[in-house]
C-alpha cells in the first residue's frame, strides 16, 4: 500500500463536522470578518491596490484547484466542472475584482449565501492541510467576504431588482444542473448525494421543486439580514468619494 501525501492526494480522508479542521476553518473566516468591519476605514481608503491583491489571490486559489483536478483527477467530470455554485461564485468574484461591475456582485452575493451553509456543515471538504483545503477555505472566504468588502470600498447594497435578477439567473443555472448531473453522474448543487439525511429518499421532482423554493427564501433571508448589516459598514457615496481622494 502506497503512503498517503496529505497536501496532495485524493484519499485523504475529509474533515468531521465540528472537528479540529472545521473549527479552524471558521475561526480563520471570522478573523477575516473581523479584520475587515474593524479595519473599514483602512480597507476604505486602500480599496484599489486591495481589490488588485484579492483577484490574485482568487486567481491563483482558482487555478491551483483545477490544476489538481488535472494532474490528480484526470479531470473527472463528476466533479470537476466549474458549475458547482461555489465555483461559479469564484468565477464572479474574480470577474467582479476585476471590473469593479456591481451587478455581477449583485448575482454573487446572493449566489454567495450557499457559502455560509458549506462552512457550517461541509460536505466532502478536505483538511486544512490539504491543498484543496486550502482551495475551499480561501474560494470560501472570498465568497463571503467579497460583498462586504464591496459596501466597505463602493457603498454597495442589496436590492431587491437584484434579487430577482439573481433568482432568474439561479434558475437558469438549476436546469444546467438538471442536464449535466445524469449526463455525467455529477453531484452540482448537492442533487444527488443530499446534504439533508431524511431527504435522500424524497422523490426527485419533489427535492428539486424544494430545492428551488428554499433557494427563493434564502435569498430574501439573506437581503432582510444584509440590509441591516450593510447600513452599519457601508459609508454613502459622498463619505466613499472624500476618504479615497
Amino acid at each position: 500500500m502506497r503512503s498517503v501525501n496529505s497536501f496532495w492526494d485524493a484519499d485523504v480522508p475529509f474533515i468531521s463536522l465540528f472537528g479540529p479542521d472545521h473549527l479552524m476553518y471558521m475561526a480563520i473566516m471570522l478573523l477575516c470578518l473581523a479584520g475587515l468591519i474593524f479595519g473599514r476605514r483602512w480597507v476604505r481608503a486602500h480599496s484599489e491596490p486591495m481589490r488588485w491583491v484579492l483577484m490574485v489571490i482568487s486567481s491563483a486559489q482558482f487555478v491551483a484547484l483545477y490544476l489538481w483536478y488535472g494532474l490528480e483527477t484526470g479531470f473527472d467530470l463528476a466533479e470537476a466542472l466549474p458549475i458547482h455554485i461555489s465555483r461559479i461564485s469564484t468565477i464572479l468574484g474574480i470577474w467582479f475584482l476585476a471590473t469593479k461591475n456591481l451587478k455581477v456582485l449583485d448575482v454573487l452575493f446572493y449566489f454567495g449565501l450557499f457559502a455560509y451553509f458549506t462552512f457550517l456543515l461541509p460536505q466532502r471538504i478536505y483538511p486544512i492541510t490539504h491543498i484543496i483545503g486550502w482551495s475551499f477555505l480561501i474560494s470560501h472566504i472570498m465568497t463571503i467576504l467579497l460583498p462586504i468588502f464591496a459596501a466597505v470600498a463602493y457603498g454597495w447594497r442589496p436590492t431587491i431588482p437584484a434579487l430577482w435578477r439573481s433568482f432568474a439567473w439561479f434558475l437558469l443555472y438549476f436546469a444546467v444542473v438538471l442536464m449535466v448531473n445524469p449526463a455525467v453522474g455529477g453531484n452540482y448543487f448537492y442533487l444527488r448525494d443530499r446534504p439533508i439525511p431524511f431527504m435522500q429518499d424524497l422523490p426527485a421532482i419533489i427535492y428539486n421543486s424544494l430545492s428551488v423554493i428554499v433557494t427563493f427564501a434564502i435569498f430574501w433571508i439573506g437581503y432582510g439580514i444584509s440590509r441591516v448589516i450593510v447600513r452599519n459598514v457601508s459609508p454613502e457615496p459622498a463619505l466613499v468619494a472624500s476618504e479615497t481622494h
